[in-house]
């Protein structure tokens, strides 16, 4: 006879999420700066989808996730591309400083399409 688990008898297993992980498909420009987003709001990229979603499908209660203000969010992905070219200069391992350098580079094209964009759009005087 095999031996029960947990599951057996509904406890909860552990180190195991409540929810299967789901896969999203983005580029990687895109994908950094809303992680940098999201950070600003003290949340993650998850908090701020799930939000976004309860919005889309109308829950009770539900207000779209507000936006940080073009020059914060600006200056933020510039400086989170600042440390993640420092740390790639200190990291010894290949693989790792090669990730670090394309993060660097994918924060820095978004800061500048997010500033374009902003501009545009009569949100920034400069």
């Amino acid at each position: 006879m095999l031996a029960s688990s947990a599951r057996d008898y509904g406890d909860p297993v552990p180190n195991q999420p409540k929810y299967p992980g789901r896969h999203l498909r983005m580029d990687p420009q895109r994908w950094e700066a809303f992680g940098t987003h999201a950070a600003l709001r003290a949340g993650d990229r998850t908090k701020e989808l799930i939000q976004i979603i309860d919005w889309l499908l109308y829950a009770p209660d539900a207000q779209p996730p507000e936006r940080v203000p073009p020059a914060e969010l600006i200056a933020s992905m510039r400086e989170a591309a600042d440390e993640a070219r420092e740390e790639a200069l200190h990291t010894p391992d290949d693989r790792r400083r090669e990730s670090l350098k394309e993060k660097a580079a994918a924060l820095q094209a978004m800061a500048t399409l997010v500033r374009e964009r902003a501009k545009a759009a009569g949100l920034l005087d400069d």
